[in-house]
């Protein structure tokens, strides 16, 4: 939950202009005091922008020819994403092996 209130993803231009995107993303605003409240986690699926920890986008209109931003956000530093694999576009890649 602390990474999730730490994410981008609502900033992200890669993911500005998908509907699937928007319509998770409102879904996650209603849930989640309830989810604080009761420290429940979301399913993954759920989660437009967790790419990071969630792996590739489960919405299939994001755009990513856009510029990625992921070494903007809080998490990029705190996890060393710089030197993980893949070093960019979670949303397209998701996790490498």
């Amino acid at each position: 939950m602390e990474n999730l209130q730490k994410c981008l993803y609502t900033t992200c231009p890669i993911q500005e202009d998908s509907a699937c995107v928007k319509e998770k993303g409102m879904k996650m605003q209603d849930m989640m005091p309830k989810m604080m409240e009761s420290k429940m986690m979301p399913d993954p699926e759920m989660v437009p922008g967790m790419y990071c920890a969630t792996g590739k986008s489960s919405c299939g209109d994001i755009d990513t020819n856009k510029r990625c931003i992921c070494n903007e956000c809080a998490l990029w530093e705190e996890y060393d994403l710089p030197n993980q694999k893949p070093k960019g576009f979670y949303c397209r890649d998701g996790a490498l092996p």
